[in-house]
């Protein structure tokens, strides 16, 4: 079952007057709960598109839909709903709260999405736990390794329980040993709960653990090797 599309998707941007083109005429479908990964040089769009798929960012042209919904014909508001409540974001740092606590990292992406304190306590405790991080829940992100705080990070993605997670090199700060743990995680999330990942990343080791590799070049993408 389709989760999201692209169509014909066009963005380009005015860099001091010279016109930039990123993507031309992509065309993109992600099935519900697989792993894709993106690769593709510096500079050649990758985090654009996610930034599009996110609602970050807008299209010059082409259809975006995701989880039933058409993005380009979605007000502010309805972007930033979309935003809190389907789309879960990983970044390669981080992006923790250096002043809250793990679980208190965790419980900030529920903000606006859970109704009371106590429900945001048991949902992050939940995602913390199925990260491996119950015994770390007090602890701040300086106390904690690089693969600790990646599990934060992922664990603050899953707690919204959205539809689709996107990530940005998300092992790209970590060594060999903490990617596999990392990526066997993100893995076995994914089979558990079925959410949809789209990756990307310059990392040809990550291959193995995806379901598609695609390759982004000349802003069009290609099936990978």
């Amino acid at each position: 079952m389709t989760l999201a599309r692209i169509n014909k998707l066009n963005k380009s941007y005015d860099t001091g007057g010279e016109i930039t083109h990123v993507l031309r005429e992509m065309d993109l479908s992600l099935n519900r709960g697989e792993m894709v990964m993106i690769m593709g040089p510096s500079g050649s769009g990758k985090t654009t598109l996610l930034n599009l798929l996110g609602g970050i960012d807008g299209p010059d042209s082409g259809v975006l839909q995701v989880d039933g919904l058409n993005l380009t014909e979605l007000t502010k508001k309805d972007l930033n709903k979309f935003r809190r409540e389907r789309v879960g974001f990983i970044f390669q740092f981080y992006n923790l709260i250096p002043t809250l606590t793990a679980i208190e990292n965790v419980e900030l992406g529920l903000e606006n999405l859970v109704g009371n304190s106590k429900e945001m306590k048991i949902r992050a405790k939940k995602y913390l736990d199925m990260v491996g991080l119950s015994d770390k829940a007090r602890n701040y992100p300086q106390e904690l390794s690089g693969g600790q705080q990646q599990r934060v990070a992922i664990a603050r993605a899953l707690s919204k329980e959205p539809a689709l997670i996107l990530a940005d090199e998300p092992t790209g700060n970590l060594d060999e040993e903490r990617e596999e743990s990392i990526m066997g995680i993100m893995k076995d999330l994914q089979h558990e709960l079925g959410i949809t990942f789209l990756i990307v990343s310059h990392n040809t080791r990550l291959k193995k653990y995806m379901d598609r590799t695609l390759v982004l070049r000349h802003g069009t993408l290609h099936e990978g090797s």
